[in-house]
């Protein structure tokens, strides 16, 4: 295993960089601007090496794409209703930015650069890229100020984990995740031919703006036992079983790749891309159901709907989660 460090693009003045890990069959790329992971190229049955995520070639294309592509979410991964909660008897008001809701944060964790160190095992099994930023509450209207540090770790095995840990200086939120889009056949078609599994037999109920109303329910689409992608996903899936477990499967039959995921979250949201159409800088068209994002957290709004997990963080804690992507190729 290797890693190199390459200037990637500037951000409001700092330097982007990209940082690869290649392993002995899989090339990893990650920037240090939104901790995003940027492209995973990856073999098929036949050896042919393609991208399975969404990536772009400049900060401004992830920026005015508004799909957090690949990005850290945070504060609050997906929506909190009317951009208003609660805390220890105040009340917060936080951005605005899908309609009357506030979504994966603002983008406040998203659209900056992080200080990057590089971490290389002795054994050269492993390589992680430390990740850390502070957020400030007069940027994003949070309580409280907070260290986040963001680690992905590629091994030999060709496993990808994103490790995140944070502390806080009063009792704030906090339910990050990553937001990448997977495309196991490398963009040569959509999304719907894949086969995805999801151990879960509850989804949360949504109003028409996809705010949890508090209940759960049976899902309408069924990934218990595997089914094709279907288009137009939007949907809180509760995971059971034990988080050790591989608890998400998506599989490309054509290609033979597969990613199984394990996660210490309760729930991961399902995102096929309906209605995306986004055309970067470079010409590369991100249209309908061109990739599924599969973002482990907290069920959205829970900070509103107690009933639905919990997402406060105390200021006397540290906060630690972790998700870990496995990628093979079946034959």
């Amino acid at each position: 295993m290797k890693v190199t460090t390459e200037r990637f693009d500037e951000y409001h003045g700092r330097e982007v960089k990209k940082y690869t890990i290649t392993t002995d069959d899989m090339v990893f790329a990650f920037l240090d601007f939104g901790a995003a992971l940027h492209s995973v190229m990856m073999p098929d049955k036949e050896g042919r090496k393609k991208n399975v995520v969404i990536g772009f070639s400049t900060a401004a294309d992830y920026v005015e794409s508004g799909g957090f592509y690949g990005m850290t979410l945070g504060r609050v991964a997906g929506r909190i209703a009317h951009g208003t909660f609660e805390l220890n008897g105040e009340t917060y008001h936080l951005a605005k930015n899908l309609g009357d809701h506030h979504l994966h944060g603002g983008g406040t964790m998203s659209y900056r650069v992080y200080d990057t160190e590089v971490s290389v095992r002795e054994d050269g099994s492993e390589i992680a890229l430390i990740m850390t930023t502070e957020v400030k509450s007069a940027e994003d209207h949070y309580p409280g100020n907070m260290r986040v540090q963001v680690t992905h770790t590629v091994n030999d095995q060709n496993a990808w984990t994103v490790h995140y840990q944070a502390v806080t200086d009063e009792d704030t939120l906090f339910n990050p995740s990553n937001h990448s889009y997977f495309n196991l056949n490398g963009m040569t078609g959509d999304v719907t031919g894949q086969l995805l599994t999801i151990n879960s037999q509850q989804v949360a109920e949504t109003d028409d703006e996809l705010i949890p109303t508090g209940r759960l329910l049976v899902p309408d689409v069924d990934y218990s036992t595997e089914q094709r992608v279907a288009a137009g996903l939007d949907t809180p899936y509760v995971l059971a079983g034990d988080p050790d477990d591989v608890r998400i499967t998506l599989r490309d039959d054509d290609s033979g790749r597969r990613l199984d995921i394990k996660t210490d979250r309760p729930a991961v949201i399902v995102y096929s891309a309906g209605g995306v159409d986004f055309t970067a800088s470079d010409s590369f068209h991100v249209g309908d159901g061109a990739a599924i994002a599969l973002e482990t957290q907290v069920l959205p709004d829970a900070i509103n709907k107690p009933e639905l997990g919990e997402v406060r963080v105390l200021g006397s804690e540290t906060f630690q989660s972790s998700t870990s992507y496995y990628f093979s190729i079946e034959k």
